[in-house]
């Protein structure tokens, strides 16, 4: 057993098929099959049950891939201690759920503070490819809550429900409305894959709101000009979120009414993989002085 076998074992866990984790260490899959293969033959254990969609780990593979990981980042943190000028030229990748571009900079201006000459590259992941897909990503601010055996999170701050419906709504000139207030209304609603966190915490507020309202699904995400336009012309209303370090996406013609009843917050995450190196730590760091001040 090496690193090499480590490496892609924990590519293979983390992507979830053969194929990604073959993109991920740019080498092909067969040779890629073979180090997984030869590692359970060694441990004399399965580690992945094989199925058209991909993988999934067994027991002795989830608990391989916590001791793994622990290894693999420590030889990172072996690698970054020999060579800290290698470490501090390397630009962190952030991915950054929608809207959330302010809850980055919050955090990037007291890390640059804190870490002369660090380099952050970001991109705002507001689309049907989800975060986890991104090997490239060594952070994520998000609303969806990670695998726990492959990612590490910090809950940040909590968003409030805003309704978005169009300014010439019964509704617009409230200071606040409740879910019962809209049980007749169009609610529209994006595909799940976009953004789990915020889908599922909307089903949770028709839960607890205990009503029926006519669910649109498969509409754009509200932070797109096609989801404005919608509701601008009265075809529905969305459910938004707010905070101090949300971006709002609005436009002519649509109203954000607060969401009175029910009062169910939706966390903002920060997550990295378990795995981390040296400076994805530093950030993390960083963004725990910038939510406690």
């Amino acid at each position: 057993m090496d690193l090499g076998h480590l490496r892609a074992f924990v590519a293979v866990a983390q992507e979830g098929t053969f194929t990604g984790a073959s993109r991920r260490l740019h080498i092909s899959q067969p040779p890629l099959s073979r180090y997984v293969q030869q590692l359970e033959r060694e441990l004399g254990t399965v580690l992945f049950v094989r199925s058209r969609k991909g993988v999934a780990l067994t027991l002795a593979g989830r608990s391989l891939l916590k001791r793994a990981l622990a290894v693999l980042k420590a030889f990172r943190d072996i690698e970054e201690f020999a060579s800290p000028s290698h470490a501090r030229s390397r630009a962190l990748h952030i991915g950054i759920g929608c809207g959330l571009r302010e809850a980055l900079e919050h955090i990037r201006a007291l890390h640059a503070a804190r870490v002369p000459g660090s380099r952050i590259t970001a991109q705002e992941r507001c689309s049907t490819r989800h975060w986890t897909d991104d090997p490239a990503a060594d952070l994520v601010i998000t609303r969806d809550p990670p695998d726990a055996a492959l990612f590490d999170c910090e809950v940040l701050f909590e968003e409030q429900f805003v309704v978005l419906i169009s300014d010439r709504h019964r509704l617009a000139r409230r200071e606040s409305v409740a879910l019962a207030d809209l049980v007749s209304e169009p609610l529209l609603l994006f595909e799940r894959q976009v953004e789990p966190g915020t889908y599922d915490a909307t089903l949770n507020l028709i839960q607890s709101a205990r009503i029926r309202p006519r669910i649109v699904q498969g509409q754009p995400p509200p932070c797109t000009l096609g989801a404005m336009l919608m509701i601008a012309s009265g075809d529905g209303y969305y459910l938004d979120t707010t905070s101090p370090f949300t971006q709002p996406h609005r436009a002519g013609g649509v109203a954000a009414i607060p969401l009175r009843d029910p009062h169910v917050p939706l966390e903002v995450r920060l997550a990295w993989r378990a795995d981390a190196p040296h400076d994805v730590n530093e950030f993390v760091r960083s963004a725990r002085a910038a939510f406690r001040r």
